[in-house]
């Protein structure tokens, strides 16, 4: 209550009346904190009011805060993910068109005509493709990976090369949500490069300049940098390699420390040629004698339990010198600027690079590292990068393009180049080329097993796969074992195996083997001395013939052989293979190949099948995680209210009742006023 309490009834006037001031101004800034809360609604306009209430509604609007720009997030994912759901919708229609000429256009009613114009249909469906591949979303290309902002597949050499990568864009969706909004090379309209694996460790000579981190040492566990002893007739040095970076540090310290316990004994030991590296080893060379007679032994040893001179290759047991200088294989890692010539190597040469049905000769004359086989290889203009393995020391032809069979990624030899390709392992039908990879993965089919229906016996002519015939009438047939297909090198072998059993001299009047130039595999040679023309013919209905392919091949009377195709073309399978290898198989009236481009496209509509499952399943995610958040929204909001907002009825009455105290107060104040000295003397 605004009244002046008891105890001051006597008391100044000037005090009185600050007294019922301060009790007006009281009452004033209640009754204005109660107006301003029924003005805005809220009992906590500043942190002043409540620093309790004041910390708890800061939290909470910043969770609602968060909670809105999820929310914004849950739109932009849903509105990506509907379309991408229609992007690969409108693929797999496509497909299904693409599937059904297939299985149409293999019946044998058709003829060539037929054929032709259906894949004026199937041309429509590649362009179609195309475009949904090259369809953006509200977050930019949906199949362009991590980088949306760049079209994801363009045009190249006939045939489709997809430039994107990464697993695709994610944005920030809260906790336990983390789905692509795009999709990058592992789609069913992207898929993924294809490469002609190197089959030839490529090692690399030490040099000075070698990294001492790209050495893995002689015990394969690197070199570790520290002490060890040199010992010369009883003479010690120690040498401290702690700082060495490179092979050339390793050895000038050695020779330092030699050079040492030479200035120590006034005695020669090293040869001119001194410390150095002989292709990927240490070599120290000793004198066989010096001025004062016979050079003893060079021995190394450890220090406590260092492992440097083992992993140097110097602890053979056998002390170095004149006719031991050489230490153990340092085994350097392959990288891009390791020197790939050694001093007693032949030089490289051109190879021959197929890709897209174009080809290139490629110089690599001058290539003294990896990087350089690599410029030249990437110059050439066919689509083609080259990666390296560091561990298994092999290189890698990689292409992104999806072609048509048969103008797919291949390497050959060109004749009086040294055999450049065969050296760098990258020569795509070698003999040591695995048998599963040929064709596309289909790897060689052959007959096996079958017996005869009246005896049940497994008997040899019901499971030979073609004969060979040479020109002087001779024939000879081949049954390829199914342990026979390891690699072209042991299939060539079992059917020079077939000839020489019919008593054919191999290699004098028949030989087959890998085509060591130019275009092509698997060759059949018949000898000089046999004149005629050899044939080749399938057996049983065994597919072999088309897998080696032998299939089509014709025999050239000049050179006396049948060359096959090279069937270890690497390309990329995806959609648009599969579509042009349908279009070329109606082309060229090919009723096989309709039948391998249909389940090729058969293969791309159950990945498409299972990417739409696995979008349609992140969509859900999205939504379910869309709707919680929204419900913690209006959890946030409610408790917020319940700590901020104005309860209207209640400072209605606080009002009322403010009101009524501040006019007593001025009631009180007005009548005290007007009171004298007198009033309180009666």
């Amino acid at each position: 209550m605004n009244s002046i309490p008891a105890g001051l009834s006597r008391a100044p006037n000037l005090f009185l009346s600050q007294v019922q001031l301060d009790r007006i101004n009281r009452g004033n800034v209640s009754l204005f904190q109660v107006q301003n809360r029924l003005a805005t609604g809220r009992d906590v306009n500043r942190v002043s009011d409540d620093p309790v209430r004041a910390s708890a509604i800061s939290t909470i609007n910043q969770s609602i805060e968060r909670s809105g720009q999820w929310l914004r997030n849950f739109n932009t994912a849903t509105t990506a993910l509907d379309s991408l759901d229609g992007a690969l919708g409108d693929s797999q229609d496509a497909a299904l068109q693409a599937k059904s000429i297939a299985l149409e256009y293999v019946n044998s009613t058709f003829n060539a005509d037929d054929r032709a114009a259906a894949s004026i249909t199937v041309d429509s469906l590649i362009a179609n493709i195309l475009e949904v591949s090259n369809r953006e979303s509200n977050v930019g290309h949906m199949f362009g990976g991590d980088s949306p902002s760049i079209q994801p597949v363009t045009e190249m050499l006939g045939g489709y090369r997809f430039g994107a990568d990464g697993e695709g864009l994610r944005i920030d969706l809260g906790p336990g949500v983390d789905v692509p909004l795009t999709l990058g090379p592992g789609s069913p309209l992207g898929g993924t490069s294809a490469r002609v694996r190197g089959f030839t460790e490529i090692r690399p000579p030490v040099t000075d300049d070698t990294p001492v981190a790209d050495l893995r040492g002689a015990r394969g566990q690197g070199i570790e940098l520290g002490e060890f002893l040199l010992n010369i007739d009883g003479e010690t040095e120690a040498v401290d390699l702690s700082g060495a970076d490179t092979a050339g540090d390793i050895a000038d310290a050695i020779e330092a420390g030699i050079r040492r316990i030479e200035g120590r004994t006034g005695r020669n030991y090293l040869a001119p040629q001194g410390v150095r590296f002989d292709a990927r080893t240490l070599r120290i060379d000793m004198l066989a004698n010096d001025q004062v007679g016979p050079v003893p032994d060079l021995n190394i040893s450890e220090i406590a339990q260092g492992t440097v001179a083992a992993d140097l290759g110097l602890m053979s047991g056998v002390g170095f010198s004149a006719i031991n200088g050489n230490g153990a294989d340092l085994n350097p890692r392959l990288s891009w600027l390791s020197p790939i010539i050694g001093p007693a190597d032949l030089p490289f040469g051109q190879i021959r690079i197929r890709n897209g049905g174009q080809n290139e000769l490629v110089d690599l004359s001058q290539a003294e590292t990896l990087q350089d086989v690599r410029n030249a290889v990437e110059a050439s203009g066919l689509g083609v990068r080259v990666e390296l393995d560091p561990e298994s020391g092999t290189v890698d032809l990689v292409s992104d393009l999806a072609v048509a069979v048969g103008n797919g990624l291949s390497v050959e030899e060109v004749q009086g180049n040294f055999q450049t390709a065969t050296r760098l392992g990258i020569r795509s039908f070698a003999a040591e080329t695995p048998v599963e990879s040929l064709n596309d993965g289909r790897g060689v089919r052959i007959i096996d097993g079958q017996a005869d229906p009246a005896t049940g016996q497994v008997t040899f002519d019901r499971n030979t796969d073609f004969r060979v015939t040479l020109g002087d009438g001779r024939a000879f047939d081949v049954d390829i074992r199914p342990e026979d297909r390891k690699t072209p090198a042991a299939i060539a072998g079992r059917i020079n195996q077939a000839a020489a059993d019919v008593g054919i001299n191999v290699p004098g009047e028949f030989q087959a083997g890998i085509v060591e130039f130019g275009p092509g595999g698997l060759g059949l040679q018949q000898g000089p001395g046999v004149g005629g023309t050899m044939q080749i013919e399938q057996l049983n209905s065994s597919p072999a013939l088309r897998d080696l392919g032998l299939s089509g091949s014709t025999f050239d009377p000049n050179a006396g052989n049948i060359i096959g195709e090279d069937v270890a073309q690497v390309r990329v399978r995806n959609i648009f293979s599969d579509l042009l290898d349908l279009r070329q198989a109606l082309l060229d009236d090919d009723e096989i190949g309709i039948g391998f481009a249909g389940e090729g496209v058969e293969a791309r509509l159950s990945e498409i099948a299972q990417t739409r499952a696995i979008v349609g399943g992140n969509a859900q995610r999205v939504q379910d995680a869309a709707e919680l958040r929204e419900d913690i929204v209006l959890l946030d909001e409610a408790t917020r209210s319940q700590l901020q907002d104005t309860d209207f009825a209640e400072a209605a009455v606080t009002l009322s009742q403010l009101q009524v105290q501040l006019q007593a107060a001025l009631q009180v104040t007005a009548a005290s006023r007007q009171q004298s000295l007198l009033d309180f003397l009666g």
